[in-house]
């Protein structure tokens, strides 16, 4: 099996782990789905693999996971696609991290309306099922997507403690692929 290649919306969220992984392939994605989807085919174009870790920060969507907490997505889909259109994309690796259930939105808030029908801890963030999606069109073996809660849904964007998720993320992931 390749190296995995680690996948980052910013450098920000990058930051941490490059400093304790200086060693491993690393790429700025960008936010949002449409940028994420790109360069992740542009990437993945140039630089065929078959290992893939997708890392950044999410909101989570109510108390049962903790601010600073890093979760592995195991369950992910696009939060805003009617039903007869919706895919769900699943991540069989198990990195011994709580399991989450991801929405993948365009806008902080969106996956709220759609947390009721979740039986694992739900997070959103704005890049996953578009990775994801990518991931399997090109034909990566293995995909992990990994996130760090860096504060709740519909919390005002002072409240977010992006650099406590930002520590966390890169202490567990390069503890996991070390």
């Amino acid at each position: 099996m390749d190296k995995p290649v680690f996948l980052f919306p910013t450098e920000a969220e990058a930051a941490v782990f490059r400093q304790l992984m200086p060693e491993a392939e690393v790429v700025i994605i960008g936010v949002g789905m449409a940028e994420a989807a790109a360069m992740t085919a542009r990437y993945l174009s140039l630089k065929p693999t078959s290992d893939v870790v997708l890392c950044g920060i999410a909101g989570a969507c109510d108390e049962r996971l903790a601010v600073g907490q890093v979760v592995e997505v195991v369950y992910d889909r696009i939060a805003s696609l009617p039903e007869q259109y919706a895919k769900e994309y699943r991540s069989e690796r198990g990195t011994g991290l709580e399991s989450a259930e991801s929405f993948t939105v365009n806008a902080s808030g969106e996956a709220l309306r759609y947390v009721a029908e979740c039986g694992l801890p739900a997070v959103e963030q704005m890049e996953g099922a578009a990775v994801a999606a990518m991931c399997e069109a090109m034909g990566v073996e293995h995909f992990c997507h990994i996130r760090a809660i860096s504060n709740r849904v519909g919390d005002s964007r002072d409240k977010w403690r992006v650099e406590e998720a930002v520590a966390a993320l890169g202490g567990v992931v390069s503890q996991l692929f070390k």
